[in-house]
């Protein structure tokens, strides 16, 4: 009888993994689709965001990023469109190959070359910037993206994921380095795991809501 429930409950695990992996291809499959949406002609907000595939901390191999999912439920709610910061290189899929880039391109003050450009970045009155926290800091690739276009005047609206530093007081610097706009430092900081769940999906609308939109 024991061997029975044993083998019962093997069987039980495996259907509830093969259940939980489909629920995130799906989920993943769902926000690539989003994202790849065409940008409207009218929209005055642009999504911009710079998110990494491959293994992320408490997460696995994802197709798509942490910060990307997030992305994926506000361009979903606004209507708005989106910009994705795709590097010249590739970061590494490997999680701690990625640490050791990150943690050089921190020391030497890089500013990682960025392959495409954000077309009409003038009809845009607001601009709202996601990112992950590497090393307890934007990626450099970030600072690339601020100081290569011009955001003066508009209204900035930051997110970003993170496993336990919150924003790392990232938005306070944002605000400092972006003086001559209109930066909102009342941003949504979620942590990896929670950003690919319909919780975070929730939180991030009602974080929208707060802002007005």
């Amino acid at each position: 009888m024991k061997h029975k429930m044993s083998i019962i409950m093997i069987i039980l695990v495996v259907f509830l993994g093969i259940t939980a992996i489909n629920a995130a291809t799906q989920e993943e499959t769902t926000a690539n689709e989003i994202l790849n949406q065409n940008n409207s002609q009218d929209s005055n907000i642009l999504i911009v965001y710079f998110s990494r595939t491959g293994e992320n901390y408490n997460v696995g191999n994802t197709e798509v990023g942490n910060t990307a999912m997030i992305a994926s439920y506000m361009k979903e709610y606004l209507k708005a469109d989106s910009y994705e910061i795709i590097p010249v290189n590739k970061y590494p899929s490997g999680y701690d190959e990625c640490l050791d880039i990150a943690k050089k391109e921190q020391q030497e003050n890089a500013r990682p070359e960025i392959q495409n450009k954000v077309e009409n970045i003038d009809k845009y009155d607001t601009i709202i910037l996601g990112y992950p926290i590497w090393y307890g800091d934007t990626p450099m690739i970030v600072n690339t993206f601020l100081e290569q276009n011009n955001l003066e005047g508009k209204t900035i609206l930051l997110f970003n994921t993170h496993e336990g530093s919150q924003d790392a007081g990232t938005y306070n610097k944002i605000a400092e380095k972006l003086s001559s706009s209109k930066v909102n430092t009342n941003g949504l900081a979620l942590q990896g795991q929670t950003a690919r769940t319909q919780e975070g999906k929730q939180k991030t609308i009602d974080w929208l809501k707060q802002q007005g939109y």
